[in-house]
């Protein structure tokens, strides 16, 4: 059984658009992890889409870009198309530290996973899987 790809299958169905606020708290991931690996997965945002995804207030997500750009993690552009949007993007250090985030949320899954033995892990995340299904569900 290999647990570290059941761990990134699980990792895979907690990054699926439409997540609610709990499952962003339930898979353990700070708000500036949970930012760093949204940004990752659609190259730029805005700060506006973050805001929606989190299920927080923009001046809350405001704060944590302010954060993530003085670790240098992040950059923020004026959109060329509309000088009202602010792009927001991962740096060449943000995508190693979003890297090793993810790396070590997969590490820690699968020792959790192995815990569990291999029936019990596949239903785990055969059933969180069909818990973020149903949430995009009610989203739409």
């Amino acid at each position: 059984m290999d647990y570290r790809q059941l761990a990134k299958e699980h990792l895979e169905n907690m990054q699926l658009p439409g997540k609610s606020r709990w499952q962003q708290d339930f898979i353990g991931v700070p708000s500036n992890g949970f930012i760093l690996f949204y940004i990752e997965l659609r190259q730029e945002v805005l700060p506006k889409d973050i805001s929606n995804a989190m299920g927080v207030s923009t001046a809350r997500v405001a704060i944590a870009l302010n954060e993530l750009a003085e670790k240098e993690l992040i950059t923020r552009e004026i959109d060329d198309d509309d000088r009202r949007r602010i792009i927001v993007k991962l740096t060449p250090k943000g995508r190693k530290v979003s890297a090793e985030q993810k790396q070590k949320f997969i590490d820690g899954m699968a020792e959790f996973l192995t815990k569990l033995g291999e029936h019990d892990a596949k239903e785990y995340v055969r059933i969180m899987g069909r818990i973020v299904e149903m949430v995009r569900k009610d989203k739409s």
